[in-house]
């Protein structure tokens, strides 16, 4: 090759490496300039700051005290102009408000519980109600555990008003009590006695919903139209009161009760696939290619090998059998007194085709004379909600639109929701989790440290308003 002939090869390489260099910053220039108008929507900051503030007001429930965080939301909505109106006993309170579309179109109902459980401060890296916000993430007991939840409605349903849009139907948004202790308080209680405030209900859309992450890619994304169902009990024991010196022949209340948990705790819970889980497993099982992915496509044979939970998580296998949870022991005062009264408190929770009195009688059969057995709360099986409605396909649509390729299906949750309460009138209710949620972090719900990435956050937040603007807005 000529001399000539190697500068003109040298210089066409070195033009096609800057046209390649100018298109690279061309595009991370304009990406940036994408990326800053998405983190810079409107509502982002203001979502945020809510969102802190509402992290920073103790509802732990016991004891409740939602009327604060139910206050703190009708003040929101008032600055709108958005009248919103507080129902429930006092300190318990709820909170409720209504855009009107002036059409007979079913009714969206936003829900979402303002009460947490409580946290333990000296368990925490963070003031479990502190609303820090550090290393990317916003810190507080609430944060899954469903105020971001209510933060992402509220906003949902103020920028309707801010933007005055022509609905298709009513939109309501409820901030409820009492979730975490079964709901009597809060739900149940405003169904039976201000069913006026559910007029022409049609659609709810809840917590409950699960997703998959694989390096912040969601493949896989569950709405919930059916749960395991609650069946909490108390055990009480009882015995001779005295001096820890001189204790009975028997043991004591404590021994009872100590006896009555363990049987309580040996019930057997064979594992058993039901249709809806089939379902969800078959779906979750198609978005992966590894033994878990196996197992989850052909789990009516795989829930009988050896190797089942090795490969399967408990948040799986728990959708395979009934649950028996030890969660709350009392007794005594002193380590020198035998106390004469002692309580365990066991929360069960049954497949959703299960009957309560059938696990009720094997409670009792297995403590026999230990103790006896109270029922807290009790739940029998409902339907399923349908997945051939208009929202559910709306669902589809937008959680697909988020994440390219992913996968959408109806899913069975292993914890209950106010959602059953809906479902057992006929109302079709649906569990959604717009927000992504890495494992690690899942795990944080109803335990120590819970958080949620803030780009996470944002993220939801702006599909949440998009999911109930797509479907109760009129079509122009």
């Amino acid at each position: 090759m000529t001399r000539a002939r190697r500068f003109s090869a040298l210089s066409t390489q070195h033009s096609a490496l800057l046209i390649a260099i100018f298109l690279a910053c061309s595009f991370a220039f304009f990406e940036c300039r994408r990326a800053r108008a998405v983190e810079e929507d409107p509502l982002d900051a203001e979502a945020q700051k809510n969102f802190i503030d509402y992290l920073r007001i103790d509802t732990s429930n016991p004891p409740g005290r939602e009327s604060n965080g139910a206050r703190f939301l009708q003040q929101l909505l008032a600055k709108e102009g958005i009248r919103a109106q507080l129902a429930g006993a006092p300190g318990r309170e709820s909170v409720l408000a209504r855009l009107s579309s002036g059409t007979n179109e079913k009714a969206l109902l936003l829900l979402h519980h303002i009460d947490v459980v409580p946290a333990v401060a000296s368990e925490w890296t963070k003031p479990p109600f502190g609303g820090a916000v550090d290393g990317g993430y916003i810190w507080g007991r609430g944060a899954l555990d469903i105020k971001s939840l209510g933060i992402a409605e509220l906003m949902s349903i103020i920028e309707l008003k801010r933007r005055n849009v022509p609905l298709a139907r009513d939109v309501i948004f409820l901030g409820v009590a009492d979730e975490e202790m079964g709901g009597s308080g809060g739900v149940k209680m405003l169904l039976e006695k201000n069913p006026e405030l559910f007029a022409n209900v049609g659609y709810v859309l809840n917590e409950g919903g699960t997703n998959e992450t694989i390096v912040d890619r969601v493949p896989f994304w569950g709405i919930e139209v059916q749960q395991k169902l609650p069946l909490w009990i108390r055990l009480h024991a009882k015995g001779s009161a005295g001096h820890s010196a001189v204790p009975p022949d028997d043991g004591g209340a404590l021994v009872h009760l100590v006896r009555a948990v363990d049987a309580v705790s040996r019930i057997a819970t064979p594992y058993r696939v039901t249709p809806d889980v089939a379902r969800f497993f078959h779906d979750a099982g198609a978005t992966r290619n590894d033994e878990r992915g196996a197992m989850l496509r052909d789990i009516e044979n795989a829930v009988k090998s050896p190797r089942l939970e090795s490969v399967l998580s408990t948040s799986y296998r728990s959708l395979l059998h009934d649950t028996v949870a030890i969660t709350h022991i009392d007794g005594g005062t002193t380590i020198n007194s035998i106390p004469a009264n002692a309580t365990a408190d066991v929360d069960i929770r049954l497949l959703p085709d299960a009957k309560s009195d059938d696990m009720l009688q094997r409670v009792r059969d297995a403590v026999g004379k230990e103790a006896d057995v109270e029922v807290l709360l009790d739940a029998q099986p409902v339907a399923p909600s349908s997945i051939d409605t208009d929202l559910y396909h709306l669902l589809e649509r937008d959680l697909k639109a988020e994440a390219p390729g992913s996968r959408v299906t109806p899913i069975v949750s292993p914890g209950a929701s106010d959602s059953r309460f809906f479902r057992a009138r006929g109302i079709v209710a649906y569990g959604i989790a717009p927000f992504k949620v890495n494992a690690y972090d899942a795990g944080t719900v109803h335990g120590n440290d819970e958080r949620i990435r803030t780009r996470f956050f944002l993220e939801g937040v702006r599909l949440t308003r998009r999911i109930v603007s797509d479907f109760c807005a009129r079509a122009q």
